[in-house]
């Protein structure tokens, strides 16, 4: 409660009234007359929501559920209901019906099925007794389903043998002992061929998701090395800025090579063009840590695709094609 001091009308001086916030009601603390009834709270109305009682977890939101950064929209979406019968509304139920209907259409359906596959888990995990980081994970390893062909949620069974497979593959992951025997009793009714063959569909999931992380990875290290081999190389500007530009573009090629024999290769074939600044292969290959023999192999299998590698700013194409003979009739011989 708090105290706050008001002219009352019965007393007819101000006296000290006291604001009741349970039921809304300004009372003077004298006479005990209700000066104001319902009154409306014009402060911020904070909600916390927290993983646990901690109070170092705290994300106080004003209105709607949580956020969920696993859901693309991170769960801030906006229902639109259907009309309901003896309910007056300023928008005509035509109008809610179509309203409806058309964001029926465009709503993600993925979504909602993963929303429902991690209440699933929650329950799984609840009666399992299970730590909530397992449930974070096995949520976590879900929300790698996008909708793809390959990678696309189902209803029914399928779907709890995902959830069961998920959660099994968390519990192995944090090295914690539950059978999947343990696991499909608390699975509706799913059959553990299920759950087997759900968690290879997971592994699968999973290499790929690594394999493209792996591959981000090693295109930004390759990023990183362009600037400290040019550097000991003592390689001017403007092919520093040619290199970083045909790296960039030999990732969309299938070249099946080395991230430093690809980038040592480049180097070559950017320098090989230049007349006053070219740099021998077996210097190329002390700064790289790449052997001549596989960096020579290296741009035999990109020269063709120098005419698109190699940026048309640093050189035309009929300097390409020179460039091609004159390593061809040479066998690049420094």
């Amino acid at each position: 409660m708090l105290m706050e001091e008001e002219t009352c009308l019965d007393c007819k001086r101000p006296t000290i009234t006291v604001i009741d916030h349970s039921s809304g009601d300004t009372i003077c603390s004298e006479c005990g007359l209700v000066l104001e009834a319902h009154i409306i709270e014009y402060s911020e109305e904070w909600r916390t929501f927290a993983s646990d009682d901690n109070r170092s977890d705290r994300d106080p939101n004003r209105v709607g559920a949580p956020t969920n950064p696993l859901l693309k929209s991170g769960n801030l979406v906006t229902v639109i209901e259907k009309p309901k019968e003896n309910v007056s509304s300023v928008v005509s139920k035509d109008d809610l019906s179509t309203l409806c209907r058309a964001q029926n259409q465009v709503k993600n359906h993925e979504e909602d099925l993963i929303k429902k596959a991690f209440e699933e888990i929650q329950r799984m995990t609840d009666a399992l007794y299970l730590d909530i980081v397992v449930h974070s994970r096995a949520c976590e390893i879900v929300s790698k389903f996008d909708g793809h062909a390959n990678t696309k949620l189902r209803r029914g069974k399928k779907l709890y043998a995902v959830c069961a497979a998920s959660v099994s593959m968390a519990c192995r992951e944090l090295k914690l002992s539950r059978t999947l025997k343990e696991i499909a009793m608390v699975a509706n009714g799913v059959e553990l061929k299920d759950i087997r063959k759900s968690s290879m569909v997971i592994k699968r999931v999973l290499e790929s998701d690594q394999a493209s992380v792996s591959a981000a990875q090693a295109i930004i290290n390759t990023g990183e090395l362009v600037r400290r081999f040019c550097s000991k190389l003592d390689i001017s500007q403007r092919e520093i800025m040619a290199i970083r530009e045909a790296v960039d573009k030999a990732e969309n090629f299938d070249i099946r090579r080395n991230p430093k024999s690809v980038l040592a290769a480049i180097i070559f074939m950017i320098s090989h063009i230049s007349q006053t600044n070219r740099r021998p292969i077996r210097e190329i290959g002390i700064v790289a840590e790449v052997v001549e023999n596989t960096i020579k192999n290296s741009v035999k299998d990109m020269y063709p695709y120098a005419l698109k590698i190699i940026p048309n700013w640093y050189a035309c194409e009929a300097d390409i094609i020179k460039s091609i003979k004159t390593y061809q009739e040479t066998d690049l011989d420094d």
